[in-house]
């Protein structure tokens, strides 16, 4: 779950304001939060007005978050112009700037410097057949996923399925609206249940790489991304295997859309379709699919080796030799660099001339492939060393443009990890490479900016958050102790707000100061009052945070007020 959506989710859970505490302090760092790109003019107009306004409220910090402080090798010459003239206006109005470092959770712009830095997940020897020289996946004798026509049925309720909402009534097999056959799902927004889905079980092979896909036509949807492609593992625990919310809008004629997954320990699986909590439309779902995929996103890295053996394993085949040299030259580059689709087929294993591989053979092929999590959240290995080659470039670069006195650091919702041989081979939980990781990073800025201060999200490093023993998104194995590699120097900005108190004080016990992530775009004052209220008592913290995920600046002056304890709009003093 995004942070923004958390926030909202679990803000009713803090405890309201004592009104009978202590009128509340002044926060010493008073910061808001801006992710802009300053490649557009319009855009760093808009910042610079901003930090103006903001400035007038109180605030004396600017988080920049940027895409292009990651790629600043390619920037054009206006992008520094537009640095200077936000440098200049925020010291002029004695606003510090501290932009955001180190793209460890959400890593599109680490991996456009090299996009096979994935974390990669693994297929282990998936049978493929050589003809005509070119050696592919052997598809299944039949479809994966039966009756994805949806023609077969009794009245509503669909043959073959393990599950089926409300036949009848929220679920219905259309007639006269399909987008091949004779025959459509239809899901509606209305019926006894709050969710309209259809589920079928699926045997597949354990660590494998498939493709679940289905064609979609919606009318009225609201929301849009209430329509989702959801894989469960079918084992002890039902371990979620995709992370896929929309692709689908709220009016749209047939669709294709799709999700990846790696089966991992699996042999079964549930395959959901369907709508979770519609408040209004309908859709149409045709023509589903489970299919297993090739090397479509091959990473190639020592950490991610490509195998090639004969059918019974027992002969390996040599990259160079035995066939050629393998790569997709559509990795990380669709629709633009840092971004993956996964779309496409990928590139056979072509036969080399003179080699050993003969036509008609069948091979065992194992390879890594990343994945993409709600939609395109791609994370990169910590554990490859050009990773770090990267990250520190990023910080002698963004040192000399902005020259910091604070760098934040971008660890936050790391969702897949641990599982390619950079990882493995170290022999550490997904928490310990997490804690090296992080521990190097601020050393890392250390040597680029010598005093500077450092601040982290603090999620990844909070056991009452993300920091947990699993399963957690696509971790393998536990992310606990991820906060022993945390230097106490480091301050944390808090955005646990489903557990305020208790994180608020594991951090406090930890040495660390803290700075409140705040507001997510609630439409009041509450955004602060009760993570103030949370924070009374807590040693070590100074500041909050204006958050908005959706650049909603319209309580900006409000909170301001609030973060100084001065009077609100309404005359009430803020607690």
């Amino acid at each position: 779950m995004s942070k923004r959506w958390m926030f909202v989710w679990a803000f009713l859970a803090l405890a309201p304001a004592d009104s009978a505490r202590a009128e509340a302090p002044v926060y010493e760092r008073r910061w808001f939060y801006s992710a802009t790109n300053l490649q557009v003019d319009e855009a760093a107009d808009e910042l610079i007005a901003l930090t103006r306004r903001a400035a007038k409220a109180g605030y004396n910090g600017l988080m920049l978050a940027d895409y292009k402080l990651n790629i600043l090798d390619r920037v054009p010459d206006r992008y520094f112009a537009n640095v200077r003239r936000l440098r200049e206006a925020a010291e002029a109005e004695e606003v510090e700037i501290i932009p955001a470092v180190f793209p460890i959770g959400y890593s599109s712009g680490l991996l456009a410097h090299d996009p096979n830095l994935a974390e990669g997940m693994p297929v282990e020897a998936a049978p493929f057949v050589v003809r005509g020289g070119e050696a592919r996946p052997i598809p299944p004798a039949a479809p994966l996923y039966g009756n994805g026509g949806m023609e077969d049925a009794r009245g509503d309720r669909l043959d073959g399925f393990a599950f089926q909402d409300d036949p009848g009534a929220g679920s219905f097999v259309d007639g006269s609206v399909f987008h091949s056959g004779g025959r459509s799902l239809r899901l509606e927004a209305k019926g006894g249940s709050p969710n309209r889905r259809a589920i079928r079980t699926i045997a597949v092979e354990p660590r494998r790489v498939y493709r679940f896909s289905a064609w979609v036509k919606a009318e009225g949807l609201r929301p849009a991304a209430s329509f989702r492609l959801l894989i469960l593992g079918a084992g002890e625990g039902g371990r979620a295997l995709t992370f896929f919310e929309g692709g689908v809008a709220s009016d749209q004629d047939w669709k294709r859309v799709e999700v990846v997954f790696n089966s991992l320990d699996q042999t079964k699986v549930n395959a959901y379709i369907g709508l979770w909590a519609p408040s209004g439309g309908r859709v149409w779902v045709d023509d589903v699919a489970v299919e297993p995929m090739g090397l479509a996103n091959v990473l190639r890295r020592d950490g991610c080796p490509l195998v090639v053996t004969s059918d019974d394993g027992r002969t390996t085949y040599e990259e160079g030799r035995d066939f050629e040299p393998v790569s997709d030259p559509k990795l990380g580059r669709v629709p633009w660099d840092g971004e993956y689709s996964f779309s496409h087929d990928g590139p056979p294993v072509r036969v080399s001339a003179g080699g050993r591989i003969r036509d008609g053979q069948k091979l065992r092929v194992s390879w890594h492939h990343p994945v993409a999590v709600h939609g395109s959240q791609v994370m990169c290995c910590p554990s490859d060393p050009k990773v770090e080659t990267l990250l520190r470039d990023q910080a002698r670069r963004v040192n000399e443009l902005f020259r910091p006195r604070t760098f934040f650091m971008s660890h936050d919702e790391i969702r897949c990890l641990n599982w390619d041989r950079s990882c493995l081979d170290r022999g550490l939980t997904s928490g310990e490479i997490l804690a090296d990781n992080v521990k190097r990073c601020a050393a890392i800025l250390e040597e680029v900016a010598p005093g500077c201060q450092i601040v982290v999200w603090s999620d990844m490093f909070d056991p009452t958050h993300n920091a947990v023993a699993g399963p957690y998104y696509l971790v393998n194995g536990t992310l606990e102790g991820s906060w022993l590699g945390l230097p106490p120097r480091v301050t944390v900005a808090n955005w646990n707000s489903g557990k305020a108190a208790e994180s608020l004080a594991f951090f406090a016990d930890r040495g660390h100061r803290q700075i409140l992530a705040g507001y997510y775009d609630v439409d009041d004052l509450s955004g602060f009052t009760r993570w103030d209220a949370a924070a009374r008592g807590v040693r070590g913290v100074d500041g909050f945070m204006y958050t908005t995920w959706e650049r909603k600046y319209w309580l900006l002056e409000e909170y301001g007020r609030a973060m100084a304890g001065r009077p609100t709009d309404d005359g009430r003093k803020t607690l």
